[in-house]
């Protein structure tokens, strides 16, 4: 059995979906050294990541990628540099998310060690534009039964096509093992209702207004942001900024923030072969990895198998360099 959750499994106010880089030739397909390398650079201002989430490209990847993963969290690099875990169990039907789910927790209960450190399998509701509450309810439910780990519900309608009420997810809540809440929507409807969540930690998925997203201004505990990817250590000064009480300098960064990334994410809407998440943090992340001599490195892969497009990074690199690019080879060199 896993030990009863916590109050949250948010320890820290940033939790990150990293991206999954490919290698082709490699175990499952994940290139496990390459994401050490951009999980060690980001540690410095990332303390909480998630694996196989939808900037992971979690909803593609077969069965074998998914095993690489958690043979990556399990290895003595990812250990020491003492993080904590989250898995998206991110598939179409309730029957596919408790195999991949069932999967996660037989692999766990073979190493205590990474068992430790995973406080939440992160569920969506049914790919299903027509589902009801109730039947987005009986989805959990039958998660609930069939799983042990805790749950973090996920709100994410650009892909399930449907969207988890308040009283839903306030039913959701009451369950001891619901411990987090990602909205990924936009739309911020639960979080800014006046139901009772109890425990449950709220965090906002959708990027910009960083400052104003988060309590007291706003009504959520923290971000599980994709651009913690590269723009980790500028929404950690904006967490910095804010514990000081130096909100006039924190709203001009989020500001900021939010319309660099507002600008990558348009340039990406148009590349393809992954979702724009995933493109848009992967163009920055080429940057930051190669800096100024991205120009020479191989273009990196997206899960369709097809390189990223020269142009979309050419792109990027006009519109964030301020952010990412240093003098020299990156973080790879």
């Amino acid at each position: 059995m896993y030990p009863p959750p916590s109050a949250s499994c948010l320890a820290d106010p940033l939790f990150v979906p990293v991206l999954t880089h490919y290698r082709i030739e490699a175990p499952g397909g994940i290139d496990a050294g390459r994401m050490l390398a951009q999980i060690r650079h980001i540690r410095s201002s990332v303390r909480q990541v998630m694996l196989a989430g939808s900037t992971g490209d979690g909803w593609e990847l077969k069965d074998s990628a998914f095993d690489a993963l958690i043979d990556l969290a399990a290895t003595q690099d990812i250990v020491a540099l003492d993080l904590s875990l989250i898995f998206g169990a991110l598939r179409p039907t309730t029957e596919a998310v408790i195999a991949r789910l069932q999967h996660l927790e037989n692999r766990l209960s073979q190493d205590a060690t990474l068992k430790a450190r995973v406080s939440a399998a992160v569920i969506c509701p049914p790919v299903d534009p027509d589902a009801s509450q109730a039947a987005i309810l009986d989805h959990y439910e039958a998660v609930f039964a069939a799983s042990e780990l805790p749950i973090a519900v996920y709100q994410l309608p650009q892909v399930t096509g449907c969207v988890i009420a308040p009283e839903t997810f306030a039913s959701l809540a009451a369950h001891p093992r619901v411990t987090l809440f990602k909205d990924s929507s936009g739309q911020d409807a639960v979080a800014r209702s006046d139901h009772d969540y109890g425990t449950a930690a709220l965090v906002r998925g959708a990027e910009g207004g960083y400052l104003d997203a988060l309590k007291p201004i706003g009504p959520y505990d923290g971000w599980l942001l994709s651009t913690g990817n590269v723009l980790g250590g500028p929404l950690r000064q904006l967490l910095a900024l804010k514990a000081a009480g130096e909100i006039e300098q924190a709203e001009a960064l989020s500001q900021h923030l939010a319309a660099v990334v507002g600008d990558v994410f348009a340039a990406a809407a148009d590349e393809g072969g992954a979702n724009v998440f995933s493109n848009a943090n992967r163009a920055m992340d080429h940057l930051a990895a190669y800096g100024e001599t991205w120009r020479d490195a191989p273009l990196p892969l997206k899960v369709d198998g097809q390189p990223l497009s020269a142009k979309l990074i050419d792109r990027t690199a006009g519109l964030c360099g301020d952010l990412i690019l240093r003098t020299g080879s990156g973080y790879l060199g």
